[in-house]
């Protein structure tokens, strides 16, 4: 600055001096702060590109100055109801099939033991998979190994249907040979479904909590069990009629299973059927309590399946014994599927039931009560009753263990394969032990060693309950 003394004209130029160095400096300032904007948005841009399924730069394709540059379009919307299919036809596929396989095993010559070791072999082939693809294949794109698990389940019925159809033809009846190739077909389709059920699980419950998880958790299991209620009706009279049928049937719906996943996208799950306003409220977590309804779920769900194993294999064979017809059977399991599915939407759209022990505590006391029906009852009310209780306990159970294993979890295809693990080992247990007690030791047996299983696991849910798991 001039000093006080100097020509006005000095003072002047050392003014302007000092303004230009201020505005150089903001300038300077301005220029770095633009930069580092420019540079942070570019390396937003750039992530999102690649984030950015339709981007060039997410295919790994470079863009000269002579390319023409296209803007990348959005995936297409279809919404979750191509999932929804998927579940039905499956579903649909599988409860046709598994109705009529014991009189399908029992029709080309198999005995008790091969009618129990078939369904126990096949879920046996699902738990294995399932463990390994819960280790090692938890990271893979569910669109993807979906549609592979179809394919592979549709190539395994496909020669199941083609043996059957070989041992009814060919009059090959008690052939081991063509009984073990069924049951082990049936082995190479669960394994097959270890990469088809968990993922869509996941697939449809992925970033969805609280009230909107029950709704989409209960029109998927509506889905689902709705179709329990057709196929053992549509797998009874088809297996009264032909001994294959059932089998050409799943295998067509496996097919349209197939078709219904290659039409979704992976956005499907988060464009919700139900994205609607819902009046229930949100549930309030007690993180104390979840662990023990957790694991006392986890029991009722394994028992539930220990027990319907036994009731769909060895009661099969014993209620034709006792006069009736497989169409009969069917009308049997068609009413478990009536009261399954009511459960299973009626509990994705209340929320009363949440975090109510008392409610878990009465699944095995009501499934004894089934059990004792199918011992001592001789009409077919009798078995009615039992298989509206069963099937009331059955839904109540699945809803609740999968509820309370995904509520709060990020982990979701973790918890998902957990829940199928526990099916699996109620399925073999319940079919191979079946199976093996009715032909060493009697038809009656299965059923005294339900009544023992459950009661075991009404003792468990009461150590649970004093003795709480650790989150």
């Amino acid at each position: 600055m001039a000093e006080i003394g100097d020509s006005p004209k000095t003072a002047l130029a050392a003014m302007l001096f000092a303004a230009k160095a201020a505005i150089s400096k903001i300038n300077s300032s301005e220029y770095t702060f633009a930069h580092t904007v420019m540079r942070k948005t570019f390396s937003k841009s750039v992530r999102e590109a690649l984030a950015d399924p339709c981007s060039p730069l997410s295919r790994g394709q470079v863009y000269t100055c002579e390319s023409r540059c296209r803007p990348s379009l959005p995936p297409r919307k279809r919404g979750v109801w191509p999932l929804y299919g998927a579940a039905f036809a499956m579903a649909m596929g599988l409860s046709v099939l598994w109705t009529a396989i014991p009189f399908i095993v029992h029709n080309i010559g198999g005995t008790e033991e091969h009618v129990g070791y078939a369904l126990a072999a096949n879920m046996f082939g699902y738990l294995l998979c399932l463990l390994f693809t819960a280790a090692k294949l938890g990271h893979l794109n569910p669109h993807r190994t979906t549609r592979a698990a179809a394919a592979a389940m549709f190539l395994g019925t496909f020669v199941m249907l083609v043996v059957v159809y070989r041992a009814m033809a060919g009059n090959q009846l008690g052939s081991l040979g063509l009984i073990w190739t069924v049951i082990a077909a049936g082995t190479v389709a669960g394994g097959a479904m270890s990469l088809f059920w968990p993922y869509l699980m996941a697939w449809v419950s992925a970033d969805y909590e609280g009230a909107v998880l029950n709704r989409r958790l209960g029109t998927y299991n509506g889905m689902w069990s709705s179709a329990a209620i057709l196929g053992p009706m549509i797998g009874g009279v088809i297996v009264d009629m032909s001994t294959s049928g059932p089998v050409a049937v799943s295998v067509a719906c496996l097919a349209i299973c197939f078709a219904l996943l290659y039409l979704a996208n992976d956005g499907s799950a988060g464009t919700a059927a139900s994205s609607r306003s819902i009046n229930t409220p949100q549930t309030q977590y007690d993180r104390r309590l979840l662990p023990r309804l957790k694991w006392m779920a986890r029991t009722s769900l394994f028992c539930c399946w220990l027990w319907f194993s036994v009731a769909r294999t060895q009661f099969a064979l014993r209620f034709t014994y006792m006069g009736f017809s497989e169409t009969q059977f069917g009308v049997l399991l068609t009413t478990f599927g009536i009261c399954n599915f009511l459960i299973l939407t009626g509990a994705g759209r209340v929320g009363f039931w949440h975090f109510k022990p008392v409610l878990l505590f009465g699944v095995q006391p009501a499934l004894g009560v089934s059990v004792l029906l199918l011992i001592y009852g001789r009409t077919l009310w009798a078995f009615a009753l039992s298989f509206v209780i069963l099937g009331c306990a059955f839904g109540f159970s699945f809803s609740s263990h999968m509820y309370y294993g995904v509520c709060g979890n990020k982990k979701r295809p973790r918890q998902m394969a957990i829940h199928e693990v526990t099916i699996s080992l109620g399925v073999v247990v319940g079919s191979g032990s079946g199976g093996y007690l009715a032909g060493h030791y009697g038809v009656y047996q299965p059923y005294w060693f339900a009544v023992i299983v459950l009661a075991l696991g009404l003792a468990a849910q009461a150590v649970i309950w004093i003795i709480p798991p650790k989150n």
